[in-house]
């Protein structure tokens, strides 16, 4: 099995959409803009918030410049830190696999591009942060998924080792950013990934949490043989 095991948060620990498009929304409209739908935003919150907030931007009408989109951000930001959990859930299954992998002495990480003002208050809403020794979020470093110096420096936090860890994830960024780093990956189908399963370099993919561990440890024994 592996040492360590790093996660992705939205679309694979927690089901934020709701709220993050809930919370982009009230921005828009506060600049006179129309919403943007469920769909828009399961597709735009792997990229972060100012990611996010560009692409909204075009979605609902002119292209916005910087200034624009720093405001955007600023309102969006405010609006999910006073609302982070109100329609977000954790997906089933999570918490009993983390408790199982916390158990079994496994660290447990988040590498996520979602920045600290949204990441830590939804954790500690949802009373998530404690599992893991190292939560490295898209603006903590100026590298992000999948860049694979937002993975290294998330394993060097939590003091894990190249040929001892994993990644689950659920986007196309997740697993690109594993397969950077030289690490195996798992991605999640129940997540928010907008290209198909087939075409992502994936040592493994899962529908529910009760299939992680054993996913794992089949994983990690055939690169026991193949290192033999």
């Amino acid at each position: 099995m592996f040492d360590a095991l790093i996660f992705d948060l939205d679309g694979t620990i927690i089901d934020s959409v709701p709220d993050v498009c809930a919370s982009i929304n009230r921005a828009l409209d506060s600049m006179g803009r129309p919403p943007i739908t469920i769909e828009n935003t399961k597709e735009l919150v792997r990229f972060g918030a100012y990611t996010l907030c560009d692409k909204a931007l075009a979605i609902t009408g002119e292209p916005g410049n910087q200034d624009d989109i720093r405001l955007l951000e600023t309102k969006f930001l405010d609006n999910y830190r006073k609302n982070p959990s109100e329609h977000t859930s954790i997906f089933p299954g999570a918490v009993d696999a983390l408790n199982q992998f916390r158990d079994y002495g496994i660290k447990l990480g988040i590498c996520t591009n979602k920045p600290e003002a949204t990441c830590f208050p939804v954790l500690d809403a949802l009373k998530l942060r404690h599992y893991f020794s190292s939560i490295i979020c898209g603006d903590t470093i100026k590298f992000k998924k999948p860049d694979p110096r937002h993975v290294y420096y998330t394993m060097n936090k939590m003091g894990a080792a190249l040929g001892n860890t994993a990644f689950i994830g659920d986007s196309e960024d997740d697993i690109k950013a594993a397969n950077n780093a030289g690490i195996p990956s798992v991605i999640v189908t129940f997540g928010y990934c907008h290209v198909p399963f087939d075409s992502l370099h994936v040592d493994a993919r899962i529908d529910h949490y009760d299939k992680l561990n054993m996913t794992l440890r089949s994983i990690a024994s055939k690169r026991s043989k193949h290192s033999d």
